[in-house]
């Protein structure tokens, strides 16, 4: 999504979210060209919550992944650390399915990315993006419903996660606008989005970078507590060495 997109003047004043069924058109428009174009299930690539298998991507004539072989296991928190352009964000997009692969072969949660009726990407995965897709005329109130919009929530279950986020994650009033948030409360409300759903798999690029060292606790403490239900799993990127020692892979 684009950082910003146009929003009628009265929805702030008004309490109530922005029409969002241009928007979503588009968003689903996009959906629809990614089934199309999606290639048919490989062969023993199920079982895990993801798997890699002799995948590339290049950019020009740079190789950024080479080869790479995988293996997320249901369940648990993989944590992906190293330096900035080592190909981790690169990573996570192939992953989702925002960006094509050269070679080779990704399952998620037993299918492509982007196979037709699979929401991935969709209600099943939860992503956090580096590069924020926030709206900037968008309130937190919004930006969650129409989040929650997408995903086929009701209402009632939107409100209520909303509440819970808001509060988890030290947002500020929820009728704020994005453009008047700091950057670090702008990546909370992007992490917010990616909780909103309670999705099988949460996709995670550096989500506490720029949170104070008691939220981020916090956060690892969240993440720990559901994948032990088994039914979740974890793929973060990290800058933090002691981060990074609380995944399980």
């Amino acid at each position: 999504m684009a950082t910003e997109a146009a929003a009628a003047d009265d929805a702030a004043t008004t309490g109530g979210p922005p029409e969002y069924t241009e928007m979503e058109e588009q968003l689903a428009e996009g959906r629809m060209k990614a089934d199309e174009e999606a290639p048919p299930p490989s062969p023993g690539l199920g079982g895990s919550a993801i798997r890699c298998r002799e995948v590339c991507r290049s950019y020009g004539e740079l190789k950024v992944l080479n080869n790479l072989n995988l293996t997320v296991p249901q369940g648990q928190i993989y944590g992906l650390l190293g330096p900035s352009g080592c190909g981790k964000t690169t990573l996570l997009k192939c992953i989702v399915g925002t960006l094509k692969i050269s070679r080779g072969h990704i399952s998620v949660l037993g299918k492509p990315p982007a196979f037709p009726g699979h929401q991935v990407p969709g209600r099943m995965v939860g992503y956090m993006p580096q590069d924020l897709a926030l709206y900037n005329e968008f309130t937190i109130s919004d930006t969650l419903t129409f989040f929650g919009r997408i995903h086929g929530l009701s209402s009632k279950d939107t409100q209520a996660r909303m509440d819970f986020l808001v509060d988890f994650l030290d947002l500020p009033q929820k009728s704020k606008l994005v453009r008047n948030l700091s950057g670090g409360q702008k990546r909370r409300v992007s992490l917010g989005a990616a909780l909103l759903q309670n999705p099988q798999l949460l996709i995670l690029d550096e989500p506490t970078v720029g949170v104070d060292p008691v939220l981020r606790a916090k956060i690892w403490q969240h993440l720990v507590e559901i994948v032990k239900t088994g039914k979740v799993s974890v793929v973060i990127t990290t800058h933090y060495i002691e981060e990074a020692r609380q995944a399980n892979v």
